[in-house]
């Protein structure tokens, strides 16, 4: 996120957009690669949480199962939504391909999927923070934190859908760095406080 200047000031003029693609294209590769791997390794790091929070949960499954879709769908929607971007990166290259309606359509697209990742930041980090405030995993005080975070992706989805001017640019990119530190501060805590109540002997997953 911290790679490529936010694309402020280019509203709908095609020109502003292809220039702002040419000018940044290997850092708007970088960025797409980057994003896609971190949203391949977050799968692993939602499932794990699912598997803490349905062993603290102890079989209720309250918050285990959302954290679980709503973390893969996060990690999916992300990755497609860097595919307008990176088309566009790869067509400044190739000049003839490039038109006004197809470079309008790309860019609005990666704009509009902004709006999908909001809703799914608040709805993962409202019910990872309910579990925290619920003592399931980390602390109370990060619970709260992530309520915040899922209120400033809530309010970033929604400026997606009603502005695609500079309000919705910096929302996301304030909501996408909220989400990264807190879910960077989680990764610490449960680190150097891992869970401790493991079984002791592996037992059978089918009865017979």
């Amino acid at each position: 996120m911290l790679l490529v200047p936010m694309p402020v000031g280019l509203a709908d003029d095609p020109l502003a957009i292809a220039s702002y693609f040419a000018e940044n294209r290997v850092e708007i590769q970088v960025a797409v690669l980057l994003v896609s791997l971190g949203a391949v390794v977050s799968l692993w790091f939602v499932a794990h949480l699912r598997h803490v929070l349905q062993r603290a949960e102890g079989g209720e499954e309250a918050f285990a199962p959302v954290i679980l879709l709503a973390g893969a769908s996060l990690a999916v929607a992300t990755m497609f939504a860097m595919i307008p971007a990176a088309v566009l990166a790869a067509l400044t290259t190739r000049t003839a391909s490039l038109n006004g309606p197809a470079v309008l359509t790309l860019y609005t697209l990666h704009q509009q999927a902004g709006g999908a990742i909001g809703l799914l930041i608040a709805l993962f980090a409202a019910t990872a923070g309910a579990a925290m405030v619920r003592r399931e995993i980390t602390g109370p005080w990060l619970g709260w934190l992530g309520f915040l975070v899922a209120a400033l992706g809530l309010v970033a989805a929604v400026t997606v859908f009603f502005d695609a001017g500079v309000l919705m640019t910096v929302l996301m990119f304030a909501a996408g760095i909220a989400f990264v530190l807190w879910i960077g501060a989680a990764s610490v805590v449960m680190v150097t406080r891992p869970e401790v109540d493991r079984a002791g002997a592996a037992r059978t997953a089918f009865a017979h």
